[in-house]
C-alpha cells in the first residue's frame, strides 16, 4: 500500500520535506505522524492514514514532493478509513472497537439510518470548499407525503441557493431544521417514514453535528511570527503535533483542521473517547476569534485564512453617539466581501479608462433587434461585449490565465468562460457563459438572458458560477462616467461598462456627434503591464467601432 501527499489545502501544490519520523521495519498506526513537511504557509506533520509496517521510505529531508508524490510504502495495513477510531488517550471503548480488515470497517457516522422503514434526508457535499449552508425555507410540513427528487428544503450557501430534494419517497415524519439554522455539510434536515430506499446513502458526507462544549485553551499558546503580508503566522511548531499521542480524528476532521491551521492537539474532543469532531474544530476556532475582538491575544495556531485574513480591530461604540440599527448581512454578502478582500490584498490592480465609439455598433444592433421576432432574446450591449472580449483575449492570452504565486507559474486557460456580473436583492452573483468563442450572438443572448433571469429569481447552480476567465460588468444602464472594477480572483482581468453618451468628435477634419461609450479594464499588474493593458482596451475599442467583425456571427 503507497502513502502519498494529500492535499493541503487551496494553492499548496507541493510541500518540502524537513524530517522523516519512521524507519524501514518500523510498526505504525493510523494517525501516527509519519513526516514533516513545510510548505509556504506553515510547517506540519503528516499523519498515516492506515495502520501497518513501513516497507520503504521514499523521500527525504529536504526532498520538494508534490500534491500526490509517494512518500512511503506499507505493508500489513488497513485502509485510511478506520483511521477515526484511533483514541489518543484511552483505548477504544468496546462498543467501538478498531477494526481489523479493511473489507468489513464499520459503517460511517455520515451513513443514514434506513432501518425500519425509515430514512433521513441529510444535507449533501455541494461543492468544493463547502462546508454547509443556512436554511431559507421548510418546504413541507410533518405528514406530507413526498416524491423522489421533491424539493423538500431550500438553503443557501455562500455561493448559491440550492433545494435539498428527497431522495426516498415516504411521509415526512420529522422536520430538524428551521428558517434561519446553519446546517453543515451531512446535517440531518428531515426524517421521512415508509421510505423504500436509504436517503442520502450514496452522499459522502460527515457525520450529522453534535452539539460540541466551547473548546478549552490552552494554558500557553504557540508563539507566532510575522508571514510575509505582516500578519501573524503560526511557527513550524506550533501547527506541528507537539508530543507523539496521537489525536483521534476523522479525515473530513483532519482536512478541515488543516485549511484553517489549528493544530488538533490543542482542541479539546467532546466524542467518545475524547475524539475531536468537526464542531470541536469549529467552536474552537470561534472562540479564538472572540478572544483576539476581546483583545485576549492570538491564541492557537490559527492561520490568517481566518482571524489574520480579514480580522481588523473592534468597531467603536456607537451607540454612544446616537441610535444605530444592527442587520444581519446575508451570507453571499459576507462572501463577496471576503473574496474582494483577498483579490485586494493578493493582486496590485491597475484600471486603464478608455472611450469606444459605438454609433455604428448601436445602430446595427437596433436594426438586428427590430428584425428579430417577436419575444427573441434581446442583443444587449453586454452580448455584445462578450463577442468583443473573446476576440481580444484570443489576441492577448495572457489576460485569459491566473497567476499562481506558490509556483511562480501563468496557467494560461484554452477555454474561454465569460462571467457576467448581475446585480441582484442578494448581491452581486457572476454567472459564467462557458465556451463563448464557440457561440453565435445569438445564442449568446439567449444565454446572458437565462443567465441573468436565473441569478435575479436564485435558481443559478454552483457550477453556472464556476469556470470563468474573465468577466464584463455593465452599468451602463444605471449611468456614470467611469468606474474601478475589481478583478474577481483568481482571473487577471475584468471589464467594466459605463453609460455611452453623445460627445463631439473631431472626424475627418468636422466636428460631429458620436456615440461614445467608457471602457474602464482593470488588470492584476503582476501579470499585465500599463502598456499591454492599454494595447487590450485600445484594441476593445477598435472591435466596438467595427461592427461587421463582431455581427457576422448572427
Amino acid at each position: 500500500m503507497e502513502f502519498r501527499l494529500q492535499s493541503l489545502g487551496e494553492g499548496i501544490d507541493s510541500a518540502t520535506v524537513t524530517n522523516v519520523l519512521v524507519k524501514p521495519g518500523d510498526s505504525v498506526k493510523a494517525g501516527q505522524p509519519v513526516i514533516s513537511v513545510e510548505t509556504d504557509k506553515a510547517g506540519m506533520e503528516i499523519e498515516a492514514e492506515a495502520a501497518g509496517t513501513v516497507g520503504q521510505v521514499h523521500v527525504k529531508p529536504g526532498d520538494k514532493v508534490p500534491v500526490g508524490g509517494l512518500l512511503l510504502s506499507f505493508s500489513g495495513g488497513d485502509k485510511a478509513a478506520p483511521a477515526a477510531q484511533v483514541q489518543s488517550k484511552s483505548p477504544p471503548p468496546p462498543a467501538a472497537p478498531e477494526p481489523k480488515a479493511a473489507a468489513s470497517p464499520p459503517p460511517p457516522p455520515a451513513a443514514p439510518a434506513a432501518t425500519g422503514g425509515s430514512s433521513e434526508l441529510k444535507l449533501p457535499n455541494l461543492g468544493e470548499g463547502i462546508e454547509g449552508g443556512t436554511v431559507t425555507g421548510v418546504l413541507v410540513k410533518v405528514g406530507d407525503a413526498v416524491k423522489v427528487g421533491q424539493p423538500v428544503v431550500s438553503v443557501e450557501t455562500d455561493k448559491a441557493g440550492v433545494e435539498g430534494e428527497a431522495e426516498a419517497e415516504g411521509v415526512v415524519e420529522a422536520i430538524h431544521v428551521k428558517p434561519g439554522d446553519k446546517v453543515s455539510v451531512g446535517g440531518k434536515l428531515l426524517s421521512i417514514k415508509g421510505a423504500g430506499a436509504p436517503g442520502a446513502a450514496a452522499s459522502p458526507a460527515p457525520a450529522a453535528p453534535q452539539p460540541a462544549a466551547p473548546a478549552q485553551q490552552p494554558a500557553a499558546t504557540p508563539a507566532k511570527r510575522p508571514s510575509e503580508n505582516g500578519s501573524l503566522a503560526p511557527t513550524t511548531t506550533a501547527v506541528a503535533t507537539k508530543s507523539s499521542a496521537i489525536v483521534a480524528a476523522g479525515p473530513a476532521t483532519r482536512r478541515l483542521a488543516r485549511k484553517l491551521g489549528v493544530a488538533l492537539n490543542e482542541v479539546k474532543g467532546s466524542g467518545r473517547g475524547d475524539r475531536v469532531t468537526l464542531e470541536d474544530v469549529m467552536a474552537f476556532v470561534k472562540t479564538e476569534r472572540e478572544r483576539n475582538k476581546q483583545g485576549g491575544g492570538a491564541g492557537g495556531a490559527i492561520t490568517g485564512s481566518i482571524v489574520n485574513a480579514f480580522a481588523l480591530p473592534p468597531l467603536p461604540d456607537f451607540t454612544k453617539f446616537g441610535p444605530v440599527e444592527v442587520k444581519d448581512v446575508a451570507t453571499i454578502r459576507q462572501t463577496i466581501a471576503k473574496n474582494l478582500t483577498a483579490g485586494w490584498r493578493t493582486m496590485p490592480m491597475v484600471t486603464q479608462h478608455d472611450l469606444a465609439d459605438i454609433t455604428d455598433l448601436e445602430a446595427g444592433r437596433k436594426r438586428i433587434v427590430d428584425a428579430l421576432p417577436k419575444g427573441s432574446p434581446k442583443i444587449t450591449m453586454t452580448v455584445l461585449a462578450v463577442k468583443a472580449c473573446v476576440a481580444a483575449l484570443k489576441e492577448f492570452p495572457h489576460f485569459n490565465s491566473s497567476y499562481d504565486m506558490n509556483s511562480g507559474k501563468l496557467i494560461l486557460k484554452k477555454y474561454f468562460g465569460i462571467g457576467i456580473a448581475v446585480d441582484t436583492e442578494r448581491g452581486l452573483v457572476v454567472p459564467v457563459i462557458k465556451d463563448a468563442d464557440k457561440k453565435s450572438i445569438r445564442d449568446l443572448a439567449a444565454e446572458v438572458a437565462g443567465m441573468a433571469e436565473k441569478a435575479r429569481t436564485n435558481k443559478l447552480t454552483i457550477d453556472e458560477m464556476r469556470g470563468g476567465t474573465f468577466t464584463i460588468t455593465n452599468l451602463g444602464g444605471i449611468g456614470g462616467t467611469a468606474f474601478t472594477p475589481l478583478v474577481n480572483y483568481p482571473e487577471v482581468a475584468i471589464l467594466g461598462l459605463s453609460r455611452s453618451s453623445l460627445q463631439p468628435v473631431v472626424k475627418d477634419g468636422a466636428i460631429v456627434p458620436r456615440l461614445m461609450m467608457p471602457v474602464s479594464l482593470t488588470y492584476d499588474h503582476r501579470v499585465i503591464d500599463g502598456a499591454d493593458g492599454c494595447r487590450f482596451t485600445v484594441r476593445l475599442a477598435q472591435l466596438f467601432g467595427d461592427p461587421m467583425q463582431l455581427l457576422m456571427g448572427t
